[in-house]
């Protein structure tokens, strides 16, 4: 069935006919969007003419920003990021704070320093351009549990905020329901997903492709399939007014309609009348 899959068009009228408002990009994909619509602006358009509000953000990366010399080649990279993301008529930016654990981590303290230096350095960036920075940590990435907080704090937060990926931040070991409370303030985008793997041992959060094993096992499931507490998270919005567009994501699905359509549900029938 992947032909279904292959068009824009029906991919976008699928989200729209399971009621969702917006779609997030990732980086990877603008080659081959600049390739078939000419320009971002042309692609903002024809997913308007289908139903969409809005393209929401964009997910992006930063690989190797705990070392100096390779921030020349992430800034052109994320210049070009944001500048597509401005065409598009994007809000977010949501960028992974360094490569994976895997070859790379521990970070020490100086090279989190760096890497915390060169996300706000790309926030400043954004704001120039009226869009928001966020960080988006994976459980596999090298900024993980132990230095996870410390990361943010090393940020500036006029020019950077944070994404909650639901899921990633549980395999990590960390609360969602709780980091929110602390983190309210700082968090501007949600990621939601489920996942049944909470507090995932070092050994296996640190293995090499962690995320991505031969086995063919799930860490995310759709909202309401695993252990996160979303109807406290939805609490928590209604009490800091949170009025942000929120990102489902179908990673690893087998069926992306299905995962559509059971989160789709889950969100009406169960989170929407915690905040309406």
């Amino acid at each position: 069935n992947a032909v279904y899959y292959l068009d824009w068009d029906k991919v976008i009228k699928y989200i729209v006919a399971a009621g969702f408002k917006g779609i997030e990009v990732m980086v990877f994909d603008l080659p081959a969007i600049k390739h078939a619509f000419g320009t971002f602006k042309n692609f903002k358009e024809f997913v308007q003419e289908r139903g969409l509000e809005k393209i929401t953000g964009m997910f992006s990366h930063h690989i190797g920003s705990e070392d100096k010399r390779n921030w020349p080649e992430i800034f052109d990279f994320q210049r070009r990021a944001i500048d597509a993301l401005y065409e598009m008529g994007g809000e977010t930016l949501i960028v992974q704070p360094a490569g994976q654990y895997y070859g790379t981590g521990p970070l020490s303290k100086d090279q989190l320093k760096t890497a915390a230096d060169c996300f706000t350095e790309v926030g400043k960036m954004a704001a120039d351009k009226g869009i928001t920075a966020t960080i988006h940590n994976e459980f596999w990435c090298a900024v993980n549990l132990y230095d996870h907080e410390r990361f943010i704090e090393l940020t500036d937060p006029k020019y950077v905020g944070y994404c909650l990926d639901t899921a990633q931040v549980s395999i990590m070991g960390v609360d969602p329901v709780a980091f929110y409370e602390k983190y309210h303030d700082r968090i501007k985008a949600f990621h939601l997903k489920d996942t049944t793997y909470a507090n995932a041992p070092d050994e296996k959060r640190f293995a090499a492709g962690a995320e991505f094993n031969d086995e063919g096992d799930r860490w995310f499931w759709e909202l309401g399939g695993g252990m996160v507490d979303f109807k406290s998270i939805w609490a928590l919005m209604k009490k800091f007014g949170y009025k942000g567009f929120v990102s489902v994501e179908t990673d690893g699905t087998p069926d992306p309609l299905a995962t559509m359509m059971l989160t789709k549900w889950y969100i009406d029938q169960v989170l929407s009348p915690i905040y309406s």
